[in-house]
């Protein structure tokens, strides 16, 4: 087989492994959460001050990934203060709140639903995401599932418990039309040379 044969096959083996391989490089990502407040939530107004809260705060936090992985990150938005606030504050109380959570400055809204049930003694919270979000760069996607959340508290208590599953997925790049038809006319025509030569031989 001459040089320019070997050349040919061995670009075209590179080509296509450009086209279809996936990237597997260090990725950072930079998770940003916060942005919303529900303050009050269930508070019948004869307790304390500032008890049965739900409050929130911006969270920062960078990660560095390598190709496929997954992980439980903690968002941390979310400040629940228990506390006394009286008899017969009852429950469940429903609510809604939306938060932000940016990766990589991209934006999107993470959409809870929520309750919460009052006692003189113990509070309890539930708090679940109605959908995961997906974020979708150049090189990998991320998937983030919130976890849900519930929270049994007495009084004078505070907890930070948002915690989501995230997923980072290579994206896999697809060839272009044009692409595979020059490679395909490129393997073609070597191997219809080396055919020509091979009856020349015989």
């Amino acid at each position: 087989m001459r040089l320019f044969t070997k050349i040919s096959l061995g670009l075209a083996a590179i080509v296509i492994s450009i086209a279809i391989a996936p990237c597997t490089k260090a990725d950072a990502i930079t998770i940003t959460t916060g942005g919303f407040n529900a303050t009050g939530v269930g508070n019948d107004g004869t307790g304390a001050p500032g008890m049965d809260a739900v409050d929130s705060y911006a969270h920062t936090s960078t990660i560095d990934i390598n190709g496929a992985s997954s992980f439980v990150a903690l968002l941390n938005p979310l400040t629940f203060t228990t506390g006394f606030t009286g008899l017969n504050s009852g429950g469940p109380h429903p609510f809604t709140v939306a938060e932000g959570l940016t990766i990589n400055g991209q934006t999107q809204v993470i959409n809870f639903v929520g309750s919460i049930d009052i006692d003189h003694l113990v509070d309890t919270l539930h708090l679940t995401a109605t959908a995961p979000l997906t974020f979708t760069f150049n090189t990998f996607s991320v998937v983030v599932n919130v976890l849900p959340v519930n929270l049994q508290g007495y009084g004078g208590q505070t907890f930070c418990e948002i915690k989501a599953n995230i997923t980072v997925v290579p994206n896999t790049a697809v060839p272009e039309p044009a692409t595979l038809t020059l490679l395909g006319l490129g393997l073609a025509g070597t191997a219809a040379k080396l055919r020509r030569r091979h009856k020349r031989k015989l």
